[in-house]
């Protein structure tokens, strides 16, 4: 049950009756509401050139509602869903991202200055909940485990970012910065998660080894499932790096994921 259904059926709640029409198909189909019909519940009737249904049985379909839909509440989050869909996942919700930050400078968190050294230093990371995160350099970096090392490649100049769950559109509005590098897999998956960045921050940048292509010889794996699904975002990307690594894939039919450094 989605919202779909919910607006359907409430409006069968509302005004007794909706016209074949004004119903969507995707619940018109469904087995839940051919259940409603076989039932006596809603009665199909003929009106004017088509067809209506008519709630026949007032009480059992209110019971119906209430039974699939608990509570009629505006969704904010996912406790809500559970509330009125019985499903946490069924509606998107908006909520603030998650960041895990690692570095040796002082950056700005929510208009709040912070000693990012001291967190890294004493506890390998700073995470927040946050709203707006201030840094003169910033790179984003895709896996959880290359994250808490990623001074040892690229040195302390960076404030490196890794973000609980995807990191999309929205979460990338809470950064401000003028110098952003992204260290991602060297996959399709990889390419589309940097050109989804870089469309937010048009200055921002792939990060590739120097040494990719020997990288690349020694430690590279066979592509398949998922991560051989190329977007044509990819397929019409000018950047050059995108570019460099896009053919390579193509041309091997293999990647290399960032954790070449353990080997390295």
């Amino acid at each position: 049950m989605n919202q779909t259904d919910f607006r359907t059926y409430k409006k069968f709640i509302e005004n007794s009756f909706l016209t074949e029409k004004e119903i969507p198909k995707t619940v018109l189909n469904s087995s839940l509401f051919k259940g409603l019909v076989s039932s006596l519940i809603l009665e199909k009737v003929k009106s004017g050139r088509g067809f209506r249904y008519e709630v026949n049985k007032t009480t059992e379909f209110k019971n119906f509602f209430k039974t699939h839909f608990p509570e009629d509440i505006e969704v904010k989050d996912k406790s809500d869903n559970v509330r009125k869909f019985r499903n946490s996942k069924i509606q998107k919700t908006g909520s603030t991202p998650i960041f895990m930050l690692r570095g040796f400078e002082t950056i700005i968190i929510n208009g709040n200055k912070l000693c990012l050294e001291s967190y890294t230093r004493n506890f390998q990371l700073f995470a927040c909940n946050a709203e707006k995160i201030k840094a003169k350099r910033i790179c984003i970096v895709e896996n959880l485990d290359t994250f808490l090392v990623a001074e040892k490649l690229l040195g302390n100049d960076f404030v490196f970012l890794h973000k609980y769950g995807r990191i999309g559109k929205e979460s990338l509005s809470c950064l401000a910065t003028n110098n952003l590098l992204v260290f991602v897999d060297y996959d399709f998956n990889g390419l589309e998660e940097f050109l989804r960045i870089k469309e937010v921050f048009d200055f921002a940048q792939l990060y590739i080894p120097e040494n990719y292509d020997e990288l690349f010889e020694k430690y590279s794996q066979s592509l398949k499932g998922n991560k051989a699904e190329m977007t044509n975002r990819i397929k019409q990307s000018s950047d050059s790096n995108v570019i460099k690594i896009r053919e390579s894939i193509i041309r091997n039919n293999r990647f290399l994921e960032q954790q070449y450094w353990k080997y390295d």
